[in-house]
């Protein structure tokens, strides 16, 4: 046993003094250091795409149509954002008024979806009534059911309605999210039973139950579903080109596919598709910078509980 002593300290003071000090652990410092280069590298490979849209939005047509196009911009300029801003390609494009409209649909969309989500998700979790599970299973169900089969009759009914044209067609069916519902009812059932029956002690309502304790407490789950419904109603693209016909009620999106897919001489103008896509990334960014702290709880929670 004393010679496999003498052997060990003898290879540790004939290792460099530069080895010693890069890779302390020895291998195992070794392997940690590959894991993070193989990170970083699948990082650079999956952020490139926006790296590559962020440039081509600054770059002149003729840099972007060039046949050989650089990884940096040569020549910096704003035509592209300008141009989209300025609605080329139709005439009096209200790219303002889309702007408003996009902000209209998804502040009521996220609002709206919170709010009956929050209601159904509680009276699942804490009310007791007849066919109750047989209706809750029925809605969990319909998640299963491909969203383009629903197109169809949905858009009769939202016409029979008299909903096209207005924020209505754009709002109403992205409240009804089975899903929304299935996240909040297992948030709730998993509360503390005695926070609601000492609250109902004290003579609290049925509001107030929700309001005051299940609402605070779902703030979590809540900021989860919050920045998903966001995302979705801000990138909605195929549901608003269908139901709206009036120029002036385009939400950004379906209203910038009328300027960055305009054929000009020999293909598509790129650098204006690619300024719409960065300025259409502002949002969505912004409310997750704004959620992420609850939406990382939300994520996370599942694990922290036993």
């Amino acid at each position: 046993m004393a010679i496999h002593t003498r052997l060990a300290g003898r290879s540790t003071r004939q290792r460099p003094l530069l080895w010693q000090k890069l890779f302390p652990e020895g291998w195992g410092t070794v392997l940690r250091w590959f894991a993070m280069v193989i990170l970083l590298g699948w990082a650079a490979f999956s952020l490139f795409p926006l790296y590559w849209t962020v440039i081509t939005s600054f770059k002149p047509p003729a840099d972007i149509a060039a046949f050989r196009p650089t990884l940096i911009i040569t020549r910096f300029t704003l035509e592209n954002y300008i141009r989209f801003l300025k609605g080329i390609g139709i005439s009096n494009a209200p790219v303002g008024r889309w702007f408003h409209n996009s902000l209209v649909v998804t502040a009521a969309t996220t609002i709206g979806t919170l709010l009956v989500c929050s209601w159904a998700g509680y009276a699942f979790a804490r009310k007791q009534f007849w066919g109750r599970d047989l209706l809750f299973w029925s809605l969990i169900f319909t998640t299963l059911i491909p969203g383009f089969t629903t197109i169809a009759p949905l858009y009769v009914l939202t016409h029979d309605w008299g909903l096209h044209d207005t924020y209505w067609v754009l709002i109403l069916p992205a409240m009804a999210s089975p899903f929304g519902v299935f996240l909040v009812r297992q948030f709730v059932v998993s509360l503390p039973e005695e926070l609601f029956a000492a609250a109902k002690v004290d003579g609290a309502s049925e509001f107030q139950l929700w309001s005051l304790i299940a609402l605070p407490l779902s703030r979590p789950v809540l900021g989860t579903l919050g920045i998903f419904t966001l995302i979705g109603a801000w990138n909605d693209f195929l549901w608003p080109t269908l139901v709206l016909n009036k120029t002036r009620m385009f939400t950004l999106l379906a209203g910038a596919s009328l300027l960055m897919y305009q054929f000009q001489g020999s293909g598509p103008n790129y650098g204006l598709s690619m300024a719409v896509s960065v300025l259409m990334s502002i949002v969505p960014v912004v409310g997750f910078i704004i959620m992420q702290r609850q939406m990382v709880r939300g994520l996370t929670i599942g694990a922290l509980k036993g």
